[in-house]
């Protein structure tokens, strides 16, 4: 078997001055993070997710478990739903107050875990918190660059990094309150264990990626698929022997059985119908309608076309797989009303919305709606997007050209692209892949340095010798 090569030859810099140039990135990006939640989130109250992830995490460290914080806040109907009512039309015929604990997995655990934890060291506020998600927003920039090094090299990973620190799409999400922070954390980490086992497939290692499976799994819903399709490519391409592979599969899969078990118990045991993971009859019904196959937000999402069913009295609140059943329902049926439309318009323009390919200025106005974003930043961060897409685009030439690592760094656009399949496209979204796109940025400008670096070597090299060749003539 070939060998394929994971870092580009020529690309030597040594260890400490890597790690001082990347020690000094990571402070720029914490710095501009800083500065931007500064500018932009001080003392802002918290809305949609980022108050769904805020209060879970209070909740959870106060004792009260793992539950819906607007009904327990707001009681029955919360104010979303009290909104869905009023705009379908439909009275009110049951109201509950605030303290209505029922359990939720509206989102994975994982970073409602993570915020419950930092109130034990003192990080109780919305600034706090955001503050901590500006800290590991940066150490994630430091493992783009730690990442990049191993795949493409040294200088690869130092550009990377610093293309990151100031990238506006990772900057806004960092003082968001919401898991993307956890997640540029986590894609190079993941990354770096998937090399690692590609080029020496070990059970540690094969157990590594099954750990990583059920983190992710706890973390975004898309995150679960990647170290299987890791495996599975490997076994698919005959990479190795195959009884080795479906070792470390198995390996893999019991490792991620042990991580997901106590919360898919958890779900199969509290809820009215049994759920695994988290709930999708809300995307569903919310991306299934007429506002999104026909209307303006084609390839988004849209509150309105939820959908809920009112209670009929106190004892029979509908906890949230009932709500998550009947909207389920409720897009299925949608869709087998319009396949084709389905098919030819709606997935192809979620696709083309998650990478800026279509509507790019009408999702930033939409970003600024839905998350809290500030328009003119946006805009800003989007032309970032295009330039580095751009050169990501001409890393995945060079990559393939010389036989490096591809692979395991294009399986993050494909898990985008499969979310917006399944769901909406929008920019926060899309973080999954932003460390990719960066490595792959990273190698296009260092290789067009090196050329353009060695051609005008060869220019003077040749002036030399042509000096030297009229002298001595």
């Amino acid at each position: 078997m070939t060998e394929i090569r994971s870092v580009e030859p020529g690309s030597r810099l040594s260890t400490s001055r890597f790690w001082l140039a990347l020690g000094l990135i990571v402070l720029v990006a914490f710095g501009v993070r800083t500065v931007n939640m500064v500018i932009t989130q001080w003392d802002e109250g918290t809305a949609g997710d980022a108050r769904f992830y805020f209060e879970t995490g209070r909740l959870l460290a106060e004792g009260h478990g793992y539950i819906d914080p607007f009904r327990y806040l707001e009681g029955y109907p919360d104010a979303t739903e009290r909104l869905e009512f009023e705009r379908a039309g439909i009275p009110v015929v049951v109201e509950v107050p605030p303290g209505l604990e029922q359990p939720t997995m509206s989102h994975p655990p994982l970073w409602s875990v993570v915020l419950a934890g930092s109130r034990f060291v003192g990080l109780d506020t919305p600034n706090q918190q955001r503050l901590l998600g500006c800290l590991l927003g940066a150490l994630g920039i430091g493992l783009i660059g730690v990442a990049g090094r191993r795949l493409y090299g040294a200088p690869v990973g130092l550009l990377a990094a610093g293309m990151g620190a100031v990238y506006g799409f990772l900057v806004m999400n960092d003082a968001s309150l919401m898991s993307e922070s956890l997640v540029v954390v986590f894609v190079p980490v993941a990354t770096l264990v998937a090399v690692r086992w590609w080029h020496d497939p070990t059970w540690r290692t094969a157990g590594l990626l099954g750990l990583l499976t059920g983190v992710g799994g706890l973390l975004r819903a898309e995150l679960i698929l990647y170290a299987p399709l890791v495996l599975l490519g490997a076994l698919m391409m005959r990479r190795f022997p195959w009884r080795r592979l479906l070792a470390d599969i198995g390996a893999a899969a019991l490792v991620a059985a042990v991580v997901l078990a106590p919360w898919v118990a958890r779900n199969l045991t509290v809820f009215e119908h049994p759920l695994l993971l988290s709930q999708t009859g809300t995307t569903l019904a919310q991306t299934n309608c007429d506002a999104t196959y026909f209307g303006d937000r084609l390839g988004y999402w849209d509150l309105d076309c939820g959908g809920l069913e009112p209670a009929t009295s106190a004892e029979a609140i509908p906890d949230e797989s009932q709500r998550d059943q009947y909207r389920r329902q409720q897009a299925m049926a949608y869709i087998r009303e319009h396949p084709g439309r389905l098919l030819t318009v709606a997935v192809p323009v979620r696709v083309l919305r998650m990478f800026n390919l279509f509507g790019p200025v009408q999702t930033a106005k939409f970003d600024v709606f839905v998350e809290g974003r500030d328009l003119e930043s946006s805009l800003v961060s989007l032309g970032e997007y295009y330039l580095v897409a751009v050169a990501a685009v001409a890393g995945v030439v060079v990559a393939r050209r010389r036989g490096l690592d591809l692979f395991v760094v294009l399986l993050w656009p494909a898990l985008v692209a499969f979310v917006a399949v399944v769901g909406f496209g929008n920019n926060r979204y899309r973080v999954t892949c932003e460390p990719a796109l960066l490595w792959l940025a990273g190698l296009a400008i260092h290789t067009a340095y090196r050329r353009i670096r060695d051609a005008k070597r060869s220019r003077v090299s040749a002036t030399t010798q042509n000096t030297a060749i009229s002298v001595s003539s």
